[in-house]
């Protein structure tokens, strides 16, 4: 018979085996220590499923501090569920979440929120009650076409020659990329551990958007500098010794669609306290990415991000993919509810999720 209980030390010795038998990226032991117990925040909340000590399935809320209308307050981010492939269909998985909202509920944890897979969202909504907030829209714009027309036309000559007026036509005819002026001087410094300056910076601008997670250096290190799996470049906008802004990259090679390898950059975060400062970061952003020569860049843009229109300017285009997010509200607080499903009072960035 299968028991759910919470976590308990030594645990990790079932999941990490239990992870990489349900997912396709493989999870090593220092990864699970970094994201669960190097969390800097309250301690993660871990169900488990248990059949004769076998451990069989996980539910999780980690700890995420967050300005709601500029007062801070808990939630708990869903991540790494799974129940072992014998053992589905058997109603685990909800009592395992449900016992998550109990306990996150003592724990002073105002809401549940994350990003599942779309095969998950039906379940999560239907059985757990969750709201679709929205489908966070990803934004390409194209650098190289050379790998994605090799793979279609089998010819790499042909593909080089068609690569450069095809990449030049999307971008500067059809998504009418502008040129990048900024008003104002910046140094733009590459950043590598995230100091006091950034708790200065989060002072000035987490009242921007009535919904925004935390961004405190004592985060931004863990989340950032102390990942175990991924590297990221940094850079931060000085104006004198004030810190303006910065912004996170990612460079990583990755297979579209299954098939086509591509080398692609992803913008993690960013946060200015002013048009020309998201520009400027961008602007070193964009030169990394030509640097680095990669395919293709992405970012998350929801309808209601203010620079939005801006980065289309730069070239970014609207694709076909989207990131579900998913709230759950643990009080019962209809005023709550009301507030944290509307997708206008959020600003999601990558650096919310697991996943980049």
């Amino acid at each position: 018979m299968v028991h759910i209980r919470e976590y308990k030390n030594g645990d990790e010795e079932g999941i990490i085996p239990l992870f990489n038998k349900v997912f396709v990226e493989k999870r090593s032991k220092e990864y699970w220590l970094w994201q669960f117990k190097g969390n800097p925040l309250k301690e993660p909340i871990i169900i488990i499923a248990e059949d004769n000590s076998k451990l069989v399935g996980q539910a999780t809320l980690l700890p995420t501090e967050v300005l709601i209308k500029r007062e801070k307050v808990y939630a708990g981010q869903s991540l790494d569920v799974m129940v072992d492939t014998d053992y589905r269909r058997q109603g685990i998985y909800e009592k395992m979440a449900f016992k998550s909202y109990d306990i996150g509920i003592e724990r002073d944890i105002k809401f549940r929120y994350g990003f599942p897979s779309k095969s998950a969202l039906e379940g999560l909504i239907k059985k757990l009650g969750g709201i679709l907030t929205t489908e966070i829209p990803l934004y390409m714009k194209i650098y190289n076409l050379n790998d994605i027309l090799t793979a279609l036309i089998k010819i790499e000559v042909l593909a080089k020659v068609f690569s450069k007026p095809i990449t030049f036509l999307i971008n500067k005819i059809i998504y009418k990329e502008e040129g990048i002026t900024v008003k104002n001087d910046y140094e733009i410094k590459e950043i590598f551990e995230f100091n006091k300056d950034f708790d200065k910076l989060w002072e000035k601008i987490k009242a921007d958007y009535p919904i925004m997670s935390e961004r405190t250096s004592k985060f931004l290190n863990w989340r950032i500098k102390d990942h175990p799996a991924k590297c990221y470049k940094a850079f931060a906008a000085y104006s004198g010794e004030q810190l303006e802004g910065y912004i996170v990259l990612k460079i990583e090679n990755r297979t579209l669609k299954g098939k086509y390898k591509s080398k692609s950059g992803s913008i993690v975060d960013i946060i200015g306290t002013q048009k020309d400062v998201i520009k400027a970061l961008y602007l070193k952003a964009d030169n990394c990415f030509r640097n680095e020569k990669v395919d293709l860049s992405i970012i998350w843009l929801t309808d209601s991000m203010r620079y939005k229109k801006m980065f289309k300017s730069f070239g970014f285009f609207k694709t076909k993919s989207t990131i579900p997010f998913v709230v759950k509200d643990l009080t019962k607080d209809k005023e709550l509810e009301d507030f944290i499903i509307k997708e206008d009072n959020w600003y999601l960035m990558p650096i919310e999720s697991d996943f980049y």
